[in-house]
């Protein structure tokens, strides 16, 4: 068995077996929303305990025994050949120093490792304070909850038509009454005063009219136009 075979040997188990140790972010460290993030750590092979090489990287909030996960931020990390990861940071709220980043190996929250808190800020930069000043033990380190803010829908809106719905013609003028037309002369007049006004249109109607003939009776012993000159001619003799 040669040297370097059991050096090989001895010297691998360190390798796989590092500890992480966070180093950023880092207090008073401020970063926007929608802006790149840079998160690292230190690898630290004297303190081996386990091997990580499924890392999971959670956004913390809470305060130090009641912490809640904002999101996940990245799966699968074999931190024992890399040694920072960048990612946009979300929209938060309230954009206060109370996010923290928790590194977990193999999905268990056993052997878990945290950074300090820090400040995800709105996207033109407007921070608060945090909720609380003290941790619920007492030690003076402020926290607060916070979360995502969901992202605005935007769906166009379009009017509503009944199917039965059916647009009303428009009439004109001659058809509507007389106050009605004038009405909507007075309120194009009123909108648009380079239009001259609408006026009413008068439409002559022919009239109509019966003409009355004289009846005639026919032959059937009706008085006829001989029998009045005779008559008209006795009289006149008489007179004279």
């Amino acid at each position: 068995m040669s040297i370097r075979w059991l050096l090989s040997l001895f010297l691998l188990p360190s390798f796989a077996c590092a500890t992480i140790k966070p180093v950023s972010p880092g207090p008073g460290d401020v970063f926007r929303s929608g802006s790149p993030c840079l998160i690292s750590w230190a690898t630290d092979r004297s303190d081996s305990t386990q091997p990580w090489r499924n890392t999971t990287i959670y956004l913390m909030t809470g305060s130090n025994l009641n912490m809640s996960m904002v999101m996940t931020v990245v799966k699968h990390l074999d931190e024992t050949n890399m040694t920072s990861y960048n990612w946009l940071c979300p929209n938060v709220t309230p954009n206060a120093n109370i996010y923290f980043y928790q590194f977990s190996n193999n999905g268990i929250p056993t052997g878990s490792t945290w950074t300090s808190r820090f400040t995800i800020a709105s996207y033109s930069g407007n921070t608060t304070l945090p909720e609380n000043s003290t941790q619920p033990g007492g030690a003076p380190i402020p926290w607060g909850v916070g979360r995502l803010v969901p992202p605005k829908s935007t769906v166009p809106s379009s009017p509503i038509v009944s199917p039965r719905s059916h647009p009303l013609p428009t009439r004109p003028c001659e058809t509507l009454h007389h106050h009605q037309c004038m009405g909507d002369a007075s309120s194009t007049d009123t909108k648009n005063s380079a239009t001259p006004p609408l006026r009413q249109r008068i439409v002559s109607l022919p009239k109509l009219t019966r003409e009355i003939k004289p009846s005639s009776r026919g032959s059937r012993g009706g008085p006829n136009l001989s029998v009045h000159l005779l008559c008209a001619l006795a009289t006149l003799s008489l007179v004279l």
